[in-house]
């Protein structure tokens, strides 16, 4: 591990983060075209979210420096891909590292203690709805934990002028058949 990259740990997202959470999202809201919102949500609307998700006993992380176990340097989280009964093994998976905190092994750290925690709920698939294919970051980093790319929504969304794609990829969390079955 390098000087300038501090040993870090993913762990639950706590209402007292959600401060920290608001901002980074916020940051990437308004300078980004990872999250197609146009307007940062408040403080308000991003507990709701949170609230939803911890409720539904799905996971919500942040990652932390060792030392410093308030500090926020990003989040991830999963939700259930769609509402409807068939899908409660499928879920989407979200990823946001600060702007200070990239390129620092936050997000890999947090997307893979989401997935441990898909897997250990029964978990089948995870889908990455990824905004904007020229976001070689996030694209990267869901290969990296090996999400496959299985498709592009083109054009499909409208921010700062622009036109941008959407880049789904998923990852199967099911134990591989075995050729007796």
């Amino acid at each position: 591990m390098s000087p300038d990259r501090p040993a870090l740990i993913a762990r639950p997202c706590f209402q007292q983060d959600l401060e920290f959470v608001q901002l980074i999202y916020a940051q990437h809201v308004l300078t980004g075209t990872g999250s197609f919102e146009l307007d940062p949500p408040d403080l308000g609307e991003i507990t709701a979210r949170w609230s939803r998700i911890v409720g539904q006993g799905w996971p919500f992380v942040v990652a932390s420096p060792t030392g410093d176990l308030s500090r926020v340097m990003g989040f991830a989280y999963a939700a259930q891909y769609r509402d409807r009964p068939a899908y409660s093994r499928t879920f989407e998976v979200s990823v946001y590292s600060a702007p200070t905190s990239l390129r620092q092994g936050a997000g890999a750290l947090m997307l893979s203690e989401v997935l441990m925690l898909l897997r250990s709920d029964g978990v089948r698939e995870v889908l990455a709805f990824i905004g904007d294919s020229s976001n070689a970051a996030s694209i990267g980093l869901h290969h990296k934990l090996g999400f496959k790319h299985v498709g592009t929504l083109t054009n499909v969304g409208e921010k700062f002028g622009r036109l941008l794609d959407v880049v789904v990829m998923q990852r199967s969390l099911a134990a591989p058949r075995s050729a007796a079955e």
